[in-house]
């Protein structure tokens, strides 16, 4: 069983022959650990990706201040202006377009770029070629993220907890213009599954009022979600912060894969609500045990994550992102443990 299969068993619940492996090591990460990072990944299995690619990023010395700190600042297609204060991490929107909400109506929105049949059909024979072993991905975007930048986020909250009819406007119009293009070229372009980006949750509780959510939000994605489906492919969120109270209706809606951090929530609770009906790409918790904790708390981490949420039918994977703040010992460690608790065998006997 290539990993393609292993992971698109393990989002249909078509028993993998094992819980597929995935993780990423970000910029900075890969900037500080340079070539002993590339060689641990080189390691290890990935079932998203060949690790073989991995690669140490080239500084960006056009940015680096005299004292060492970073700066960068930029506008992008949508009028945002950001600023980074650190090489590879993301940066904050410091200026949005939309602070005046009569600025909508004229508004552009970008969509993807237009291409060439020989685009289109290179672009077609890449996704073939990487189908091959992994899962073709292909990403929509982000619809609350980029509500919030272009709109700002204070700004944003206000308007949903004023129920204004701008955010509506605008949230279907970044639907039309942006995300179902997007949506409509990872098809053409042959994709498994595509994918969202939306942090939805505080440490604690959703960002907004569940009713609002659901009433502005839910049918929205729904939307999208069958569009996907009606294309033969996979629907995947990933939002970071506890978000249990919205599970049940993104079931409802058709999600086929969550990437939530795990750690957030009640981690039981969140195995009961999803178990047989949502496969989670789970992230294990990068906050405390990874950055903080020893090789024997990073294993122990994964061993119960593995009893909580692995079964033989599937409905998981294993999610690790690791930064530059993480000890490498420990990043070694997640990576060996993922190894060391994927065998279902083992699974069935841990359990």
């Amino acid at each position: 069983m290539n990993s393609r299969e292993r992971v698109l068993r393990a989002i249909t619940f078509d028993s993998p022959d094992r819980v597929p492996i995935g993780y990423f090591m970000n910029w900075a990460c890969r900037m500080k650990y340079g070539q002993a990072i590339v060689e641990l990944c080189r390691a290890h299995p990935n079932d998203f990706y060949d690790t073989a690619d991995t690669l140490i990023p080239e500084r960006d010395d056009a940015n680096y201040r005299p004292d060492g700190s970073y700066y960068k600042r930029e506008v992008d297609e949508w009028g945002c202006e950001w600023v980074y204060y650190k090489q590879g991490i993301m940066g904050e929107v410091k200026r949005a377009p939309l602070r005046d909400w009569a600025g909508l109506r004229d508004y552009r929105i970008p969509g993807p770029p237009p291409r060439t049949s020989d685009e289109r059909r290179t672009a077609h024979e890449a996704m073939a070629r990487n189908k091959e072993r992994y899962i073709g991905w292909g990403s929509a975007g982000n619809l609350f993220e980029r509500m919030q930048w272009v709109r700002g986020v204070e700004d944003l909250f206000a308007d949903i907890a004023e129920d204004c009819e701008e955010i509506y406007l605008l949230a279907d119009r970044i639907i039309e213009e942006n995300l179902i293009p997007y949506i409509e070229r990872a098809l053409e372009d042959g994709a498994d599954v595509v994918g969202f980006t939306d942090d939805w949750g505080t440490q604690q509780q959703l960002l907004i009022n569940p009713s609002a959510w659901r009433r502005i939000f839910k049918p929205r994605y729904q939307r999208m979600f069958e569009l996907i489906h009606q294309g033969g492919a996979l629907a995947w969120l990933h939002s970071d912060g506890m978000i249990l109270e919205i599970v049940p209706d993104l079931i409802e809606i058709g999600l086929d894969v969550l990437n939530p951090q795990l750690s957030c929530h009640d981690m039981p609770a969140l195995a009961d609500a999803t178990r047989g009906k949502l496969c989670l790409y789970g992230t294990l918790d990068y906050q405390y045990v990874l950055p903080f904790g020893t090789p024997a708390d990073v294993d122990a981490h994964v061993r119960e994550v593995t009893e909580l949420f692995a079964r033989p039918d599937g409905g998981f994977i294993y999610g690790a992102g690791a930064q530059d703040e993480d000890p490498l010992e420990n990043i070694a460690a997640v990576l060996d443990a993922m190894e060391r608790y994927c065998e279902l065998p083992a699974v069935r006997t841990m359990k």
